[in-house]
């Protein structure tokens, strides 16, 4: 049985909103979470992990006495991951020593040449360990910074040519085409922006270069989610907390203020002092994501006949071409695994805009992507799914100095263009930079 009002009501299921509702527990808050499958917090970088995002779950699970991210690794796959333009095909997620070597196959450039030898002089287990050692202190430093206003700078520590691969990493992946007349770096970091934080990117300010930089060259985890949030939902039961599948079927606003909900489930109206929506918001709800920025909504292609299987799947494999960086067919993307397999391809947001209207154009993109890459063409069902990706290719602020670690994106839940007392956006967007790891150290402060 609900109560009929919660300190804190949380809206779509997934981890986050998961480790938010224990959390909250812990410090003995009334909480509620809402599993309405209209809210999805889905996105490519809550699934695929770096140690980056393993070790800040892993610190949520030791500071709140979490079981089941402290036993986090149990719920990790080896995944792959592939960036594939024009003049690239780059596969990663291997050991960072494996990353290094195919980085530099394809971009020797970040390197002197006479230095190319240089990662080959010691073992690769040597640098592995050294890899991991400052990317575990790079993530320390954000998770100290982030407690604090002051913005966080890293400096590399380790031999001459690492440096120079970071510093010229740095520099490339910025250049503009009107320098550097090549859109190779334009193509890596178009793709590594949608892998790491869904969101279409064609700069990045100085506090993300060490980020991307990790990630680059970090192993990726697929998150086993169907397995971990079965397990963490028991745990929020235990905790006391209340967790109800329903659609919520009308909002109670007043003078944009919330004052109470209905759940389709008829549980009487429910009330609370705060709502969180884990999620991008639905169309059919009374309000949206204030942003100024655009996003794309998604077609999704699975194969009609499907083998039933728990396990997702682990190789990602990012698509685009040169001549789409800036157009409104951004990217492509495909997902292999063991029985389970979806390619999805992005439409603009706009009035009236449906993913049937798109229906041609992705399976001609289909089409052609099968025979490129190569993969097998299933006969595949077409529809519109609820996941979205965040367009910043206009955000272009050319700073010296780098921002907070915890730098908000101008998102507010609205009605009307006023913004909702009592409503707050903790979906995929809400800060700026580090994807889910800002998430993950958001989530502590609120």
């Amino acid at each position: 049985m609900l109560k009929n009002r919660y300190q804190e009501i949380l809206v779509g299921m997934g981890l986050m909103s998961l480790v938010r509702g224990l959390i909250s527990l812990k410090r003995n808050r009334s909480t509620l979470l809402i599993d309405d499958p209209r809210f999805l917090g889905d996105s490519y970088h809550f699934h695929y992990l770096s140690e980056m995002e393993v070790f800040s779950l892993l610190r949520l699970g030791k500071i709140y006495d979490i079981p089941e991210l402290l036993d986090l690794k149990q719920f990790l796959l080896p995944a792959s991951v592939e960036f594939v333009t024009n003049d690239v095909r780059l596969r990663l997620g291997q050991s960072p020593f494996e990353n290094l070597r195919e980085v530099l196959r394809k971009f020797p450039e970040l390197l002197d040449s006479s230095d190319l030898d240089m990662p080959y002089k010691d073992s690769p287990e040597a640098f592995n360990t050294y890899f991991l050692e400052e990317l575990r202190r790079y993530e320390t430093a954000c998770f100290d910074s982030s407690k604090r206003p002051r913005a966080l700078r890293f400096d590399l520590q380790g031999p001459k040519w690492i440096k120079t691969f970071y510093s010229r990493f740095a520099e490339l992946i910025n250049k503009e085409y009107a320098v550097s007349k090549d859109l190779k770096y334009s193509g890596l970091i178009h793709l590594l922006g949608i892998s790491a934080e869904e969101k279409l990117k064609t700069y990045l300010p100085p506090e993300e270069v060490p980020f991307y930089f990790f990630r680059l060259l970090s192993p990726s985890y697929r998150l086993q989610d169907f397995f971990l949030t079965t397990q963490l939902k028991r745990r929020l039961l235990l905790l006391g907390g209340d967790y109800k599948e329903s659609s919520v079927q009308f909002w109670q606003l007043h003078e944009h203020k919330f004052e109470n909900l209905l759940l389709a489930s008829f549980e009487g109206v429910i009330s609370g002092d705060r709502v969180l929506f884990f999620a991008h918001l639905p169309e059919d709800v009374p309000f949206k994501v204030k942003s100024k920025f655009p996003i794309f909504r998604k077609n999704q292609m699975t194969a009609a006949k499907r083998i039933s299987s728990p396990i997702p799947p682990t190789d990602l494999t990012f698509i685009t071409h040169n001549d789409l960086l800036g157009s409104e067919e951004p990217y492509r993307v495909l997902a292999r695994g063991p029985g389970v397999s979806f390619y999805h391809w992005p439409y603009p947001d706009l009035p009236g805009s449906k993913a049937e209207f798109y229906e041609k154009d992705i399976r001609q993109a289909y089409h052609q992507d099968a025979e490129a890459l190569p993969f097998e063409e299933l006969n595949a069902d077409s529809r519109g799914i609820l996941s979205v990706t965040m367009d910043l290719r206009e955000l272009r602020d050319h700073r010296k100095s780098e921002a907070p670690v915890l730098t908000r994106l101008p998102l507010e839940v609205a009605e009307n263009d006023k913004n909702i007392q009592g409503f707050e956006y903790w979906g995929p967007f809400r800060y700026r930079s580090l994807g889910l790891l800002a998430l993950c150290y958001g989530i502590e402060g609120i």
